[in-house]
């Protein structure tokens, strides 16, 4: 479509240029050409590109190694997300595989033979994880106009079987006592009981601010959790002493923090150190959050709901598959049951232990 303009510099009409483009996006072009003859020339040669463009899109993409891709998708959107260092270790090993090849180069074929080789390399869970964020690479790729198509869509992946551990009685006991020799991470304990009192997952307690912890409420603020939601979880007295504890141990911003103030980016060294001083086995920081969720559901009688919002899943099946199985109305006496189950298995575990010595 030509549009007549006046240019107020030179005085006179010019004809200038609209057309949907490739993408469907209106755009305008100046011809800067007082002859309308020649800008329907110029027209025509313009319509001619954008045919071409929308007929054969892979001859006019910006060609883009994967390695140098990789490197703009982290920080330009994975460095936006709160799993920032999962991601940069799991794009260290797919650039590790597909680097040195262009973006149009991968194939559907060479990604399912990746597939195969991993799982002989590692667990069904970290493979999902890797080709799902290869997906997103890929999808990122489209947005930003250096691919035409995801080679990763529609490949199945694997069905992971759904890790049902969670702690007993006299394990929650060892684990506790043995969390409090820990000389060099002294938090330690007080970590793992809120962990078991709260569900918080370990980043969320990692990251908690003394402005999220209402001792007055006898309530935790969960600022920011997983997905971006924020949610209030109930403080069980057994809690809140442990966390007033924290919080008369430094003036950091920070409730668990390092002697500069900054806090803890894992505990992994420390916990896996006090889950062998305890004689435990398969036992993850994670695991704390499904006792919490399974022990509320079966012994303390929370209902589904209630448990889905104080443990922050934005889906009940999630609840419901990984954590077991409430009324909202009763969430804070839910948490107080919990928290007098939690400490009659730690007091009972300790007398056990006193008669058996005995």
């Amino acid at each position: 479509m030509l549009i007549k303009r006046w240019h107020k510099t030179r005085k006179c009409n010019v004809w200038d240029i609209r057309l949907i483009d490739e993408k469907g996006k209106k755009r305008l072009f100046t011809t800067g050409h007082t002859s309308k003859k020649v800008a329907e020339r110029y027209e025509q040669k313009l319509k001619d590109e954008i045919a071409e463009r929308k007929m054969f899109p892979d001859k006019f993409l910006e060609r883009r190694l994967f390695k140098d891709f990789v490197q703009d998708y982290l920080k330009n959107h994975a460095s936006k997300t709160r799993s920032f260092k999962f991601y940069s270790i799991i794009c260290n090993k797919l650039v590790g595989k597909f680097g040195e090849m262009h973006l149009d180069e991968i194939t559907r074929y060479q990604i399912e033979a990746y597939q195969s080789e991993r799982f002989q390399q590692v667990g069904v869970y970290m493979v999902n994880r890797e080709l799902a964020i290869l997906k997103g690479i890929f999808t990122k790729a489209i947005d930003w106009g250096f691919a035409i198509k995801n080679p990763v869509k529609g490949i199945k992946l694997a069905r992971e079987k759904a890790r049902v551990r969670f702690l007993t009685a006299e394990e929650i006991s060892k684990l506790v006592e043995a969390c409090g020799k820990e000389r060099k991470a002294p938090y330690l304990r007080s970590v793992v009981i809120l962990a078991l009192f709260t569900g918080l997952r370990k980043m969320e307690l990692l990251s908690l601010k003394r402005e999220h912890v209402h001792l007055e409420r006898d309530i935790l603020e969960v600022d920011e959790g997983k997905g971006g939601y924020r949610r209030f979880v109930p403080l069980h007295p057994t809690a809140k002493i442990e966390i007033a504890k924290l919080m008369l141990q430094g003036k950091s911003e920070y409730v668990i923090h390092d002697k500069n103030g900054e806090p803890f980016k894992d505990v992994k060294k420390s916990f896996n150190s006090a889950v062998r001083r305890a004689g435990l086995h398969d036992v993850h920081f994670h695991d704390l959050r499904r006792t919490f969720g399974t022990l509320g559901a079966i012994a303390a009688h929370i209902d589904e709901k209630a448990m889905q919002k104080l443990l922050g899943h934005a889906s009940i099946q999630t609840t419901m598959k990984h954590y077991v199985m409430s009324t909202e109305e009763h969430e804070k006496e839910a948490i107080e049951r919990l928290g007098e189950l939690l400490d009659s298995y730690m007091d009972t575990s300790k007398k056990e232990a006193t008669r058996t010595v005995a």
